[in-house]
């Protein structure tokens, strides 16, 4: 299916119909919505490689693009989902298939492969023709981005790389406000915070001092303290726990220490949500069970790809001086280990007549 397929069923040029297409103001919002219809309605796919082109007459250069995408991530392993991430297959799922919908490929690079170098790896894209990176983060919140890489357009994740790129993150603070405000509302008053030192800093500090900003305005003292935990250590949340005694605990980003926190409470016999409560930020593996935010890392995959086409249609490669962030606010998911609102049934529990 063609612009020229498009154009003949509605009786217009061409031209009207590609800028329509591309959002253009030249042409109006009643026929940029027609347009766009009759499109999807037709399975029209952009030709990457034409876009390419006329974008070439614009900037007067040759290019070499040959309409295929690169992601990679900073991690050791070769599929970082595989061993505590499962979040990256997320993105890298909702990037590839965003970019199969304006016609191109995504193709996946190990860049910690035994033998490969970052020097190897940008022969290897230059020969390939790729211009546009997607990283999906590293393990490492202080690892930066390779020199070697400089000379192509990326985009990333969250804050997990230091260096001045073009990302796309969660909404944190948003995030974070919403998850304290619905504890609030079902009468929650000592929330403890449970976070990863390295979680912490991929997050830009915004779960920890949106927590320290709620307890100053709205909590009474004593306020619970953050347990900052890389690693599930029972001796040490014990001391925090049975020392603080929070009434709901928060936790961020680990399913190993969700495991061993649940056994945990099981052992000392305390029941979700009648005797605690229990909220993820996010990575919630029951979406039935576990009350909290769901980020949404398709959204996010899919945004980090369009955001990347635009740079390399702009030619903005290798690091920024004015890096551009978009961000994706996540959903609350209500389940069943918060207490209900007031006068609401608790989730998945009959009311009585």
């Amino acid at each position: 299916m063609s612009v020229r397929s498009i154009a003949k069923r509605l009786g217009i040029s061409p031209t009207a119909v590609s800028l329509a297409l591309r959002n253009s103001a030249r042409i109006s919002p009643a026929l940029r919505a027609k347009v766009q219809k009759l499109a999807r309605e037709m399975h029209y796919v952009p030709n990457a490689r034409l876009s390419e082109l006329m974008s070439e007459v614009s900037y007067a250069s040759k290019s070499q693009y040959r309409a295929t995408l690169g992601a990679l991530s900073l991690f050791p392993e070769q599929h970082p989902w595989n061993h505590g991430y499962p979040h990256l297959r997320i993105y890298l799922e909702g990037a590839r298939a965003q970019a199969e919908t304006h016609g191109y490929l995504l193709e996946y690079f190990w860049l910690k492969e035994p033998g490969m170098t970052p020097t190897r790896l940008a022969s290897i894209l230059n020969a390939r023709g790729i211009q546009g990176l997607l990283c999906l983060g590293s393990r490492d919140p202080e690892e930066t981005f390779p020199q070697a890489l400089q000379n192509f357009s990326v985009v990333t994740f969250a804050a997990s790389i230091p260096s001045s790129l073009h990302r796309v993150a969660s909404n944190f603070s948003v995030d974070a406000r919403t998850l304290y405000d619905q504890l609030l509302r079902r009468g929650y008053r000592r929330p403890g915070l449970v976070i990863q030192q390295s979680g912490d800093r991929r997050t830009s500090y915004t779960y920890t001092e949106t927590l320290l900003g709620v307890q100053e305005r709205m909590l009474p003292k004593p306020h619970v303290p953050i347990l900052r935990e890389e690693n599930w250590n029972e001796a040490n949340f014990d001391r925090w726990f049975t020392a603080h005694s929070p009434d709901v605990i928060v936790l961020h980003e680990q399913s190993d220490y969700l495991t061993n926190l649940e056994a945990y409470l099981d052992r000392r016999r305390l029941a979700r949500p009648q005797d605690i409560g229990l909220a993820l930020l996010d990575m919630n593996p029951d979406h039935k069970r576990y009350s909290g935010i769901c980020q949404d890392y398709t959204q996010m995959g899919a945004t980090a790809v369009e955001m990347l086409i635009g740079r390399v249609m702009m030619r903005d490669f290798g690091e920024s001086k004015n890096p551009k962030m978009e961000i994706v606010v996540g959903e609350w998911n209500e389940a069943r280990t918060l207490r209900p609102l007031p006068g609401k049934p608790a989730k998945g529990r009959k009311t009585k007549a």
